[in-house]
């Protein structure tokens, strides 16, 4: 008789102890539901976060022409790759006028009447070599 009362007392402990832990994992269906949502979440924090890191890296890389790809003699080769940089940052709703033929021929229109304001605005993107100076100036000693 003794042994039925030991017997009783471990499945009601074994099927509490199952009622337990299953009311705080929750069922597998709604478990798994979580379990997507959150997986979800985190692809599109992901992806969110490549899109930022390449706009931020496009940012910090500027607008800059080689030398050997502009002709002071003529300014016009180096617009098409200043407004291929360029084009990313600015609105989207602008972007399709750069790639419309009628505005690309007001702005060489532009560009043709005024030649030394485009070759002095393309001097500004255009990288000259930097010199190292060997001598410290009076800012640098102080620090």
């Amino acid at each position: 008789m003794f042994e039925y009362i030991i017997l009783i007392a471990v499945v009601a402990a074994g099927l509490s102890g199952i009622i337990i832990t299953k009311n705080m994992f929750g069922s597998n269906q709604i478990h798994g539901k979580l379990k997507n949502r959150y997986l979800e979440y985190i692809a599109d924090l992901e992806n969110d976060n490549k899109k930022l890191n390449g706009k931020l890296n496009q940012m910090k890389k500027g607008i800059t022409i080689n030398k050997d790809e502009f002709d002071e003699s003529n300014p016009m080769g180096s617009i098409g790759s200043l407004i291929n940089q360029i084009s990313p940052m600015l609105p989207a709703s602008i972007r399709p006028l750069l790639n419309d033929p009628k505005s690309m021929n007001y702005i060489s229109k532009l560009v043709q009447d005024n030649p030394e304001k485009i070759a002095e605005l393309i001097g500004k993107f255009v990288k000259s070599p930097k010199i190292k100076n060997e001598t410290p100036n009076n800012d640098m000693e102080t620090v």
